[in-house]
């Protein structure tokens, strides 16, 4: 009778650990969860700084390349310039701070350049913006396959009407000659000092779980 009382203790006891440790692993499973939960898909302020970041790299190395061609050879040298060069000079950037690095417009002069569907929701999101005149702020989203992206506008500046302005007006009647030459399909003129010429689309190319 003994042994019997001594045996049903030792089994309540190992059932009540079992339990205890169900419960405890119950507890942890929850916990972590909740962590899981609460935690951010990811953080929007780091990429949002890193995009600003490499986007005002870009447009320094573009501007002092821009400079350098017109100081050499005025207008002509500059859409030459551009023509072959604008995207070779994003690519390597882009490889330098792994990511790719696009300019995109809802009027394009390069067709190379078209807005994928995300890309064009935003431009719209600018535009509207605009004409309600309220500030253009970057953006940071996430696509469908987890790669981060970081948007920002690009607005027409003085300099910028030479190529972006009215042609026989702001752009001189041989240089818009020229640009027609090298895109047939041109769009980018017509802009004023102010206007949104397009947009920047950073995508950051370490993939989000």
């Amino acid at each position: 009778m003994k042994k019997f009382l001594f045996v049903s203790v030792v089994l309540l006891g190992l059932m009540s650990c079992q339990n205890s440790t169900k419960n405890n692993k119950q507890v942890i499973s929850n916990t972590t969860q909740e962590q899981q939960d609460k935690k951010p898909a990811f953080d929007h302020k780091a990429y949002k700084m890193k995009g600003m970041i490499i986007a005002k790299t870009t447009f320094k190395t573009f501007k002092a390349k821009i400079a350098k061609a017109s100081e050499n050879g005025g207008l002509p040298a500059v859409v030459d310039f551009c023509h072959d060069n604008a995207m070779k000079i994003t690519d390597s950037i882009g490889q330098a701070h792994h990511v790719k690095i696009k300019r995109t417009s809802h009027k394009l002069r390069n067709p190379a350049n078209k807005p994928d569907i995300d890309e064009e929701a935003v431009i719209n999101e600018y535009l509207k913006s605009q004409k309600e005149h309220k500030p253009l702020e970057p953006i940071v989203l996430k696509d469908s396959e987890g790669y981060v992206h970081f948007y920002a506008p690009i607005k027409i500046k003085p300099a910028c009407l030479s190529c972006h302005g009215t042609p026989g007006k702001e752009i001189p009647e041989n240089i818009y000659k020229m640009i027609k030459e090298k895109y047939p399909q041109d769009q980018a003129t017509g802009f004023k000092v102010g206007d949104l010429r397009g947009i920047w689309d950073i995508k950051f190319l370490d993939k989000q779980s």
